[in-house]
């Protein structure tokens, strides 16, 4: 069976605006600091961050000094928890899909007329 566990890293990790991310099974995951923020992704499949469609992303405090990174850092797992327990333990384990989906590709930016 499959289990969620975010890894350990200091808070300075973070401050250094180092990314974290991962998976558990089909399950994917990033953190990273955005200014005075945390932002979370998390995705279902296959396929890397750029190249999944349907991608979840919220923003948790983290302060211009970190002063709020742990409190931030928690919220931030906790709700990756919640979002990793909201799927079935069939889905999270699934290997099918992976020669039968294709990556998702974002239609072309509109050319900007003269």
């Amino acid at each position: 069976m499959i289990h969620f566990n975010y890894p350990y890293y200091p808070l300075q990790w973070y401050k250094n605006k180092n990314p974290v991310s991962g998976n558990a099974g089909q399950f994917n995951y990033k953190v990273l600091r955005e200014g005075d923020e945390l932002t979370a992704w998390c995705w279902m499949g296959f396929w890397c961050l750029e190249k999944t469609k349907d991608v979840k992303r919220r923003t948790f405090p983290f302060g211009p000094k970190g002063e709020q990174g742990e409190e931030g850092l928690q919220q931030a797992v906790a709700w990756l928890k919640e979002e990793f327990e909201s799927h079935s333990r069939e889905e999270i384990e699934s290997k099918e899909g992976f020669f039968t989906t294709e990556p998702y590709t974002p239609p072309p930016a509109p050319k900007e007329e003269d």
